[in-house]
């Protein structure tokens, strides 16, 4: 079989064989811990951490959540006819979170339509939702605000007393949206975006202070307009969605999207405030760069209007965020979430957005295990665009595994028929979706002929990539899976076989425990991360595992070391050093594969690289018991 030099390792370490017609791709793969649940024991599983990928909402735009103090995650988005609000113990499960629709105005209210970008504020033992509205006119589009009638965020809502439909609105009343609100030595502010005249040209960001919730009580000042090149993507050109974040010595920042929101290029700028007061201009500094801007080689783009929240235990910090779907998608957004730090200076470290297919640590507190978790050593990928098709059409589209997806899937003898050749067992098929529909589909699967269970997808939004599964047993030297309509339209993007016996398990270094070292992005690697700056005399990536027997394993280490000589690490097991591990230097882009034996006692063990010679950047390890 003709070799492949290597698949783009978005989803992937290592490839065997080329994909030829529905031939598989054998390789080491990332894996979500669904699958973690067919692994091994019960105790792996109670004792491991959870991983979540990104999106964490499928469809949506303008998120906003807030940790209250009974212990759930309010979230609201943009609908655009309502006010719904979800609820959720955990951040990384937003997108299953209970949900329900608090305020829907009347037809002919003059805020009864485009409702954008609503935020909840807990002031004074009531929650106050401030959001866009029109009439319709989306050049009339103003601020307004819904006052709770007791402490329950599920309401009900109504406008406070002595306001016109709830408006919110400094004496200019110009065109207004996007309102937050800045707690600042015990005063409230309002900060917003809108124009400074009458015409749709540029939006500023505005501040004003507040009497109370519902009432400005001065003139808005400028703080912010677009001027540089990063901000001036798009026109009319756009400041927009400022969110007030504040570090631990309570210095106050703004966050704002920069450039047009139907653009790659929509972004996060900066404002740091260096004034003692809020309301004069001065008091203000942009950062000069953004902080927080697309990442075409991750497929990344126009990350932007967000909000900041704590992890469940309060020891993170995360931002909530929407992203374009793919390149070029304008306005057809998800929502997804990655933790950030803090530079030695106090001003936020956002890094760069994370692939969508990255797998994460959920944030602290959601799972209080401390190993790592177990991945699959060995999968066989299948692209559903290089299947037999029937009745159904191959679809480019770059948030798709290998750029194109199979849709149209609508026809009553529509199917997407799998030609496999793989040892023979049993298996779990993983089979990578995008359901739109509002509701759960499904698809007929069959395997050699013979009807299997009914395939089912949650509905998650068109484009927003998830992944159902189900267990099967393929017995012959070559098997037929067939995914044929169902009910109602689901679009198929791959499938992947992971054997229920594996003999090799990985586990990423960017999940294991860092000391003086740091993750990095990469998109030719395993999920799309690397651990490097592994160059300080403490440096340390610890791997808590757990393996089901004692004995001999080879312990493999995929690494790169681009210095000008052979590296090192000192590796132990369990706090007894083991000896040292050597890494060829063949260039920072060349990665490659070395390995040492290791003695593990069954049950948890701490396998840690310590810093040797010179400098090394980790990818993964496996381990492979041994005979």
């Amino acid at each position: 079989m003709k070799k492949q030099k290597f698949y783009k390792l978005t989803t992937a370490v290592f490839i065997l064989p080329l994909i030829l017609g529905n031939s598989p791709i054998e390789l080491f793969a990332i894996e979500n811990s669904s699958t973690t649940k067919n692994m091994n024991s019960t105790f792996y599983k109670k004792q491991s951490f959870e991983l979540f990928k990104n999106p964490v909402v499928g469809e949506g735009a303008d998120p906003w959540v807030v940790k209250h103090t009974d212990g759930y995650y309010y979230y609201t988005q943009t609908t655009g006819s309502n006010i719904t609000i979800w609820k959720s113990k955990n951040l990384s499960d937003l997108g299953n979170a209970e949900k329900k629709v608090v305020w829907t105005p009347s037809p002919d209210a003059p805020n009864g339509h485009h409702m954008w970008a609503p935020e909840m504020h807990f002031i004074n033992g009531k929650w106050y939702i401030y959001y866009a509205g029109s009439d319709g006119d989306m050049g009339k589009q103003r601020m307004y605000v819904l006052e709770s009638e007791g402490s329950d965020p599920f309401g009900p809502y109504h406008h406070p007393e002595g306001t016109k439909f709830g408006k919110i609105t400094d004496p200019s009343d110009k065109w207004a949206i996007d309102g937050t609100i800045l707690e600042y030595k015990n005063k409230l502010y309002f900060v917003w975006s809108g124009w400074e005249g009458d015409v749709n040209v540029s939006q500023q960001l505005y501040i004003a202070p507040l009497e109370n919730p519902w009432t400005i009580s001065g003139d808005r000042v400028e703080i912010s307009r677009p001027e540089l090149n990063w901000e001036l993507n798009g026109t009319p050109y756009i400041n927009e969605g400022p969110q007030i974040l504040k570090n631990k010595q309570g210095k106050v920042f703004i966050v704002y999207s920069a450039s047009g929101s139907w653009t790659d290029d929509y972004c996060l700028g900066m404002l740091t405030l260096t004034g003692l007061d809020p309301i004069n201009p001065d008091s203000w500094k942009k950062n000069p760069t953004p902080v927080f801007e697309k990442n075409p080689a991750l497929g990344v783009y126009g990350p932007g209007h967000n909000s900041f929240v704590k992890s469940p235990d309060g020891k993170e910090d995360w931002i909530v965020y929407h992203a374009a779907k793919f390149k070029g998608a304008g306005w057809n957004r998800n929502v997804r979430m990655q933790k950030f730090s803090w530079n030695e200076d106090g001003t936020p470290n956002f890094r760069v957005p994370v692939a969508a297919d990255t797998l994460q640590r959920v944030p602290s507190g959601e799972s209080k295990g401390r190993l790592i978790p177990q991945l699959p050593g060995v999968i066989y990928k299948y692209e559903a665009e290089q299947a037999t098709i029937n009745k159904a059409k191959v679809v480019h589209n770059p948030a798709a595994s290998g750029g194109a997806k199979v849709g149209y899937i609508d026809y009553e003898d529509s199917f997407i028929e799998f030609q496999v050749q793989v040892p023979a067992g049993d298996y779990t098929m993983k089979v990578r979706y995008s359901n739109g529909m509002g509701e759960q589909t499904s698809h007929n699967v069959s395997i050699n002929g013979q009807a299997q269970e009914e395939l089912i997808y949650d509905s998650f939004g068109w484009d927003s990539w998830k992944e159902t599964e189900m267990d099967l047993s393929l017995n012959q030297e070559e098997n037929t899976i067939r995914i044929a309509k169902g009910k109602l339209y689901t679009e198929i993007d791959s499938i992947e076989l992971i054997p229920k016996e594996q003999t090799v398990y990985k586990y990423e270094a960017e999940h294991a425990r860092l000391e003086q070292a740091d993750i990095v992005n990469d998109s030719m690697l395993s999920n799309n991360q690397k651990v490097s700056k592994f160059d300080d005399k403490d440096s340390q990536v610890t791997f808590p595992i757990q393996v089901p027997t004692s004995g001999v394993y080879e312990l493999q280490v995929k690494y790169a070391n681009g210095t000008n000589s052979t590296s090192t690490h000192a590796v132990s097991a369990n706090d007894k050093l083991i000896g040292s591990i050597a890494y060829k230097n063949n260039g920072w882009d060349y990665w490659e594969f070395t390995s040492v034996k290791v003695n593990l006692k069954a049950g948890i063990n701490r396998i840690t690289f310590s810093k040797g010679e010179g400098m090394a950047d980790l990818d993964f390890i496996s381990l492979k018991k041994l005979d």
